[in-house]
């Protein structure tokens, strides 16, 4: 016997081979079950599996599959072995694959009506109340289902919703049920005849997980009691993060990634609420768990995948903007690789292909979500999530940095300030894109003083300028003061990527913002703020040529200066002023960076706010996705076309004249003019 199940998503296959075996070990019945992700597009050669297994499967199982070239190639298969197939059961797909369900008399393609409603539940559901009243349906079905009559075409009508049972409950239980099921409606064995069949199992639509807990939680008030007797202290606001979670895979066990980041997260000393959700409609869960009147988290980070609210199909961006600005928490969403593997990640130049960029970057992007941080994903082709160690580790600690801010009292606060120079040269420090950098430094200086940072304000922003440019500038020979001198020695032992950096630009400190073996690091330091001056590229002929590179590094000094920040300064987060820096432009994956990326090496562990022109959105997404950037915006300066005026229009009337005049003695009288007024404006 084989069934064949073609779906999208990484929860799926372990459920399935497990009840393999767990059904052959019971039944003896040689059960084969194969089974495709359907998320990336395949090859020739794995479609040449896909042919071979729907040419021999007695059942086959469509899953979430909603368009693309997968789609249409499997809509051509279907129709081919049409009638090999005992059965073909299509749940939550694109209409042209829903109309292929074809079980006993009940023939979707035919019947426009049934078709209609099959076709049309999973476009309808994601809205607003449409997804509520849905819910309920969920819920109840089971209980309606024993009340419609076994006669005629209804009668597989009824088969076709008790699997669809199964599935919306995709336990391990569940989902062997539903193989069983399909296995004793459509195929003749008499080895079925002894074969038991459970009801579908019920699971909460919205609930809190934990790893180590034994059961869902219904409640916060049942979770908050299970969390006290296991940490003896309580959930505090201030130190408790909301997690969203995809409720298909904690309900199909397949949680390996969410509970390696549960767990570091934990290791930080922070609490977490871990919630899961029905239909990607994640606004019950925080109303009901993140919530009471006040928050009781800090912030969310989302790792399902999908948008806020309308999950893999749609996106409502409106209603989800509308509810996390009446929320008013950060909010954050991190990245499981689910239609590539791992490895093809670390060896992509590019990072994301388009169908994780899209859904898993983009989308979120559009609800107001940052830090798109890689912590897991598929090890190999058909297997489930895995954590990567490391980086939950690495994004655990980012999310407790950025709580720090949160919570901390603005005078325990250390906040740097970085300022660009580019082209690099001592003129051009402290430039940026519209933006009157100085003057809007000062600003912000003076408007951090009054809520009570400890920050040293000098009188006027030409007063800043000049204890940043000025200083001890001249002594080093450095465009800017030394506010520290980082010695080799320091840097080697502070540093962990200095081997990497000495492959391109030889042995530590270099020759680029260096002096007597000492990296220096240009800035001044106001208190609890230090303003410093990013390094240059380090290519002086070619300033460009690092940008977006697919090798090569930072030169030792622009690493040393973000060593200091993080490693010595100790800063609590950093404001890059204006657009646009370096950090965002170091060599490494576009989208989707991994440990090896230099900006993702550069930024470490620091909350990174970039203050950025807002007509620029374009580069403003390299910071966020490549630095993780919150990005605050400025408007561009109005600009009018200002025209000659005072001498220039002069100038111009008599060079216009000299063109036009044919008379010799009048030519020269106005070259004369216009050369000595030229001499005046200095033209």
């Amino acid at each position: 016997m084989n069934i064949t199940v073609l779906y999208v998503g990484s929860s799926l296959l372990a459920p399935l081979k497990n009840a393999e075996r767990e059904i052959n070990r019971t039944y003896d019945l040689d059960l084969r079950v194969a089974a495709y992700n359907f998320g990336s597009p395949l090859s020739d050669r794995e479609w040449q599996d896909v042919d071979h297994d729907l040419r021999e499967a007695n059942i086959v199982f469509v899953i979430h599959v909603m368009d693309g070239e997968n789609a249409s190639r499997l809509v051509t298969a279907l129709e081919s072995y049409k009638n090999q197939h005992d059965a073909v059961v299509v749940i939550n797909c694109m209409p042209e694959l829903m109309r292929r369900t074809r079980m006993g008399r009940l023939d979707v393609n035919r019947l426009s009506s049934t078709g209609a409603w099959i076709g049309k539940y999973a476009k309808r559901r994601n809205h607003g109340k449409n997804a509520h009243q849905y819910l309920k349906l969920v819920d109840r079905l089971p209980g309606i289902l024993k009340f419609i009559p076994t006669a005629g075409a209804l009668t597989d009508a009824k088969h076709y919703l008790y699997l669809f049972c199964y599935f919306l409950q995709p336990t391990p239980a569940n989902i062997q049920a539903m193989l069983l099921y399909s296995l004793r409606q459509y195929v003749r064995d008499d080895r079925l005849k002894r074969v038991k069949v459970s009801t579908p199992q019920q699971v909460p639509s919205v609930a809190i997980y934990h790893p180590d807990a034994r059961q869902l939680f219904e409640s916060f008030e049942e979770y908050e009691k299970w969390h006290l007797a296991r940490k003896k202290t309580p959930l505090s606001p201030g130190s408790t993060l909301g997690l969203l979670l995809m409720r298909p895979q904690v309900v199909s066990k397949t949680t390996k990634h969410y509970d390696a980041l549960i767990r570091a997260i934990e290791g930080e000393g922070l609490s977490v609420i871990p919630a899961i959700a029905t239909l990607m409609d994640n606004r019950e869960a925080v109303t009901r768990f993140f919530r009471n009147g006040s928050p009781r988290v800090s912030q969310i980070v989302s790792l399902t995948g999908f948008s806020f609210v309308g999950g893999p199909a749609m996106n409502d961006s409106a209603a989800a903007s509308e509810f996390l600005r009446q929320l008013n928490l950060p909010y954050r969403s991190a990245v499981s690789l689910d239609t590539q593997t791992v490895e093809a990640w670390r060896e992509s130049q590019t990072g994301l292909n388009p169908i994780q960029a899209g859904m898993q970057i983009a989308i979120p992007e559009i609800d107001g979500a940052t830090e798109p941080f890689i912590y897991g994903g598929i090890p190999v082709k058909g297997q489930e999530p895995r954590p990567l160690e490391d980086r939950c580790v690495r994004f655990a600690r980012r999310l407790k940095r950025w709580n720090n801010l949160q919570t901390s009292t603005p005078g325990q606060l250390k906040l740097a300030i970085v300022l660009f120079c580019f082209p690099p040269n001592k003129g051009n420090i402290g430039t940026a894109a519209d933006l009157d950098v100085f003057p809007s430094v000062w600003d912000l200086l003076k408007r951090l003083e009054s809520e009570d940072y400890r920050v040293e304000v000098p009188g006027t922003p030409d007063e800043l300028r000049e204890r940043l440019l000025g200083g001890n500038s001249e002594r080093f020979g450095a465009p800017a003061n030394v506010a520290y001198r980082m010695t080799t020695s320091e840097y080697l032992r502070l540093c962990p990527y200095v081997r990497d950096v000495e492959n391109d630009w030889g042995p530590a400190p270099g020759s680029i913002n260096a002096f007597g073996g000492d990296l220096l690091i240009q800035g001044v330091t106001l208190g609890n703020v230090f303003i410093g001056v990013q390094p240059t590229f380090g290519f002086e002929g070619d300033p460009m040529r690092l940008m977006m590179a697919r090798s090569g590094s930072p030169h030792h000094g622009f690493m040393a200066f973000y060593t200091y920040l993080s490693k010595v300064l100790n800063a609590d987060g950093v404001i890059h002023f204006g657009t646009h820096g370096a950090l965002e432009f170091m060599p490494g994956k576009q989208i989707g960076l991994s440990g090896e990326c230099w900006p993702d090496r550069l930024i470490d562990e620091l909350p990174n706010f970039y203050v950025y022109s807002v007509n620029n959105p374009s580069e403003g997404s390299i910071a966020k996705r490549r630095s993780y950037a919150e990005l605050i915006s400025y408007l561009t300066p109005p600009i009018e076309n200002a025209g000659l005026y005072k001498e220039l229009a002069q100038l111009k009337d008599q060079i216009m004249a000299y063109r036009q005049s044919t008379n010799e003695n009048e030519r020269e009288r106005l070259f004369e003019s216009i050369e000595a007024l030229s001499s005046e404006v200095h033209f």
